[in-house]
């Protein structure tokens, strides 16, 4: 059994994978501090914690979207959560179009292809460098 007195002793805020019951599908990325955390199990809600206005909110009260909480589990080290929910409407909160936060992608492999990309922001990589023979490409296959 867990202690949840213990396990918000020397954190502030977790982070939250929210996944689609059922299907699994991340929907979101969020945090909950120990009001949020007490609230979602309380309300069977989910509730998450924004930091930059430094309060706690009901996931999608102001625009009619909801999820309801099918199941909350700790990660190995105490310090990140999995939530299951049922979700109402939608996710994004960017123009609500979207029904996960994870819809850009950056990278997708397909079999022998590799990205052509060598920018990404100020970083760049060393176009010299032969991805077609890194070390680890025969275990993967």
């Amino acid at each position: 059994m867990i202690d949840l007195y213990k396990l918000w002793e020397n954190k502030k805020t977790m982070p939250v994978i929210t996944v689609e019951h059922g299907s699994g599908k991340v929907l979101m990325l969020g945090y909950m501090n120990k009001e949020a955390f007490a609230y979602t199990l309380k309300t069977r809600r989910a509730y998450y914690y924004d930091s930059q206005t430094d309060k706690v909110y009901k996931f999608g009260e102001e625009k009619g979207n909801a999820q309801r909480l099918m199941s909350l589990d700790l990660n190995c080290d105490g310090d990140a959560l999995l939530m299951s929910v049922q979700q109402k409407g939608h996710v994004c909160h960017h123009n609500g179009k979207h029904s996960t936060c994870f819809g850009n992608n950056i990278y997708k492999r397909s079999r022998g292809d590799y990205s052509k990309r060598r920018k990404f922001g100020r970083v760049e990589i060393d176009e010299n460098f032969d991805y077609s023979k890194e070390d680890y490409e025969d275990e993967l296959e």
